[in-house]
């Protein structure tokens, strides 16, 4: 009788008043980049590797949640409880890494009161849904929801992936008989089982943080003491998503030899700018070109940030001297206010002493409509030169820019380099205020601030440049893999040649190290445009490609890197996951080559209780969701057809 006079108050409660909203200004970040990793990450909870103290950004959980530059509050929040005044200060903060094809997601909290919400199927952790590339969303959950004296978290999934949380020294979870330190906890889910490649840019996600407290094992979820409070971004339940983004960060990028002397103008119209080579893209990250290659991440110094600007960088070599060409198609070229930042270049280089000097080349100058402005550590030592584009109009919010054009030069044996060395360290920043007339303060209510940065915004962490000898004798335009049965087919294309002796095909299993397996002989010189292929028969799993191209003298260049995944040598199917099951589970299956394949789901009398797949496939790995929520528990048997290759695995629904 009490329980279920508890149940009745809670239900007249719940309908007399509706849950409270805090009253607080959320920062709701509308995305957030996931940094890259070398790896490996351990999913044990302790988030004790160094890649996690390397990510400077990072979400915060919970009511009115402190937000700095590096620290930003999430979407919304609801007091669950609000019969039971909620005054824990607890936050939440979240990481996000991407090493290969696997997403980590890693969180904290000092939580004072580690808890499930009362005997209901809610506790202090993560839910969470991702959308596959389908569009469907998929949901993990990794919380304290199990009952009993200081149960373990609890992973649950809907595609593959794991979970693991810690909790704090001292936390006895669903026991109020202390306080506890709080928890974390990691979260791995695989890309690439929610049919992303390996060049995906962005996925939506959702995530909530449940905070119950003040609940011990056996009580019910709406009774004082106890109290639960959420916070998410993106939407509670869904539908509203925001994004996790992806930079490449390559560590280094290869500089070629100019083939003739490069004005510094600011025009860019050199032929060897437009060669097509390796080159660094800065701004919110998107899916680059080809050889462009997105940076290390991003700052937003001043939101809400809604500009698509995008500003291409390369760099090239003649003697000594270093050419950096930028162009931006920023439509808000202007200063940052009245500080000394404004749309363009901040640098940092280490000289033959291996400290830093810097150069800038941007749009810092006050007034209407100024010129580019360029600094450098002193005479000598380089030059810089921009150019507005057609209708762009510098400190001018009355028209919409058609952006700029950048050329810098610095000088190598002014740093102190007698000879040119092999590499030389730096750092880039391309500034992107927006919105900024002639005379407005920086930290007003209009305008905004963003930054892309490639190896970190002021320093210590510094990027690679290659100084290579290569000229750019061959003219590469394109490269891919394709899987096709248990083989992968290699295709690249060139638009001239000079003295080429031709291309050493290499492969890797990791995108590290990478093995020769062929050689494919070049046209010498030719201004013809060849087409040249090669096929890597009998491998299987994810692979990596790249060219080396080599001279008649010696030289060599390498290609850009491809990658195909997923390649497929046999038939197979696989077991069900999970299983157990209640009431969804994945099946996934394998074709080597373009098969029409027939999935079906039996029952122990051998009735067909459902048809998941009737259709051709193309060669490769797919998974397929069932959902049983209309079937009684038991024993289940699923089938494939496909070419000669017929399988059948039992899997059990336990409800």
């Amino acid at each position: 009788m009490k329980s279920n006079f508890y149940k009745l108050m809670a239900v007249v409660f719940v309908l007399a008043t509706a849950q409270t909203l805090f009253a607080q200004q959320y920062v709701d970040p509308k995305a957030r980049e996931a940094y890259l990793s070398a790896g490996p990450i351990t999913v044990d909870g302790n988030m004790n590797e160094a890649a996690w103290n390397s990510v400077q950004e990072y979400l915060v959980f919970g009511p009115n949640a402190p937000s700095t530059m590096q620290m930003q509050g999430v979407t919304g929040g609801v007091h669950v409880t609000n019969q039971v005044p909620y005054v824990d200060t607890t936050f939440t903060k979240m990481k996000f890494l991407k090493v290969g094809n696997k997403l980590y997601i890693g969180f904290w909290s000092d939580d004072k009161y580690v808890c499930r919400f009362g005997d209901s199927w809610e506790g202090d952790g993560l839910f969470m849904k991702i959308k596959n590339s389908a569009g469907q969303d998929k949901e993990y959950k990794l919380y304290f929801n199990a009952p009993g004296i200081n149960s373990d978290m609890v992973f649950e999934n809907q595609a593959p992936g794991m979970g693991a949380g810690l909790k704090g020294t001292n936390t006895i979870v669903n026991d109020t008989t202390q306080i506890d330190n709080g928890y974390s906890a990691e979260l791995l889910i695989y890309l690439d089982s929610l049919g992303y490649g390996p060049n995906v840019s962005s996925v939506p996600v959702m995530i909530n943080i449940f905070d119950p407290d003040m609940y011990h094992h056996g009580m019910i979820p709406w009774v004082a003491p106890g109290t639960f409070y959420k916070t998410w971004w993106g939407s509670e339940w869904g539908p509203v998503m925001r994004e996790l983004v992806f930079f490449m960060d390559p560590p280094a990028l290869d500089v070629k030899l100019a083939s003739a002397p490069i004005v510094v103008d600011g025009l860019l119209n050199e032929a060897d700018w437009q060669y097509p080579t390796d080159y660094l893209m800065f701004g919110p990250t998107s899916m680059p070109p080809p050889m462009a290659k997105s940076v290390t991440s991003t700052v937003l110094v001043k939101g809400p940030y809604t500009d698509t600007t995008l500003t291409p960088l390369k760099v090239l070599r003649i003697g000594s001297k270093l050419y950096i060409g930028f162009s931006s198609t920023d439509k808000s070229v202007c200063r940052f206010g009245d500080s000394w930042e404004g749309d363009g270049l901040f640098m940092k280089i280490k000289d033959a002493t291996n400290v830093d000097k810097e150069y800038k080349l941007y749009f810092n100058a006050g007034g209407a409509d100024p010129n580019m402005v360029y600094e450098g550590p002193g005479a000598g030592f380089g030059s810089g030169v921009g150019v507005k584009a057609v209708g762009t109009v510098v400190n001018d919010t009355t028209q919409v820019d058609n952006g700029y054009s950048a050329e810098l030069m610095i000088d190598l044996a002014a740093l102190g380099y007698t000879t040119v060395p092999a590499t030389v360290q730096v750092m880039f920043v391309l500034f992107d205020p927006d919105g900024y007339h002639n005379g407005m303060l920086p930290w007003g209510v209009k305008g905004t601030f963003h930054k892309t940065f490639w190896g970190s915004e002021w320093g210590p962490n510094m990027r690679t440049l290659n100084l290579t000898n290569i000229s750019t004798p061959v003219e590469l335009t394109s490269f891919t893999a394709e899987a096709a049965g248990g083989d992968v087919k290699l295709a690249w294309t060139t638009a001239s040649e000079s003295n080429n002796s031709g291309f050493q095909v290499e492969r890797s299993n990791d995108g590290v190290t990478f093995n020769a397996i062929a050689f494919v002989e070049g046209k010498g010189t030719t201004t013809d445009r060849t087409n040249y292929s090669y096929i890597d028969k009998e491998v299987s799993g994810s692979l990596y490609y790249r060219l080396k191209q080599i001279d008649l003298n010696g030289e060599f260049a390498y290609s850009s890197v491809v990658e195909v995944s997923n390649v497929v040598s046999d038939y197979a199917l696989d077991q069900n996951y999970p299983n157990p099951f209640n009431p969804s589970t994945t099946i996934s299956f394998a074709v080597p080559t373009k098969s029409f394949v027939t999935v079906r789901v039996f029952n122990v009398l051998g009735k067909e209780v459902a048809t998941l797949a009737n259709s051709e496939f193309e060669s490769g790995k797919y998974t397929l969701d069932f959902n049983a929520s209309n079937l009684a528990s038991g024993i289940y048997y699923y089938t494939i057809s496909a070419g000669n290759f017929n399988a059948t695995k039992k899997m059990i629904l336990m409800k």
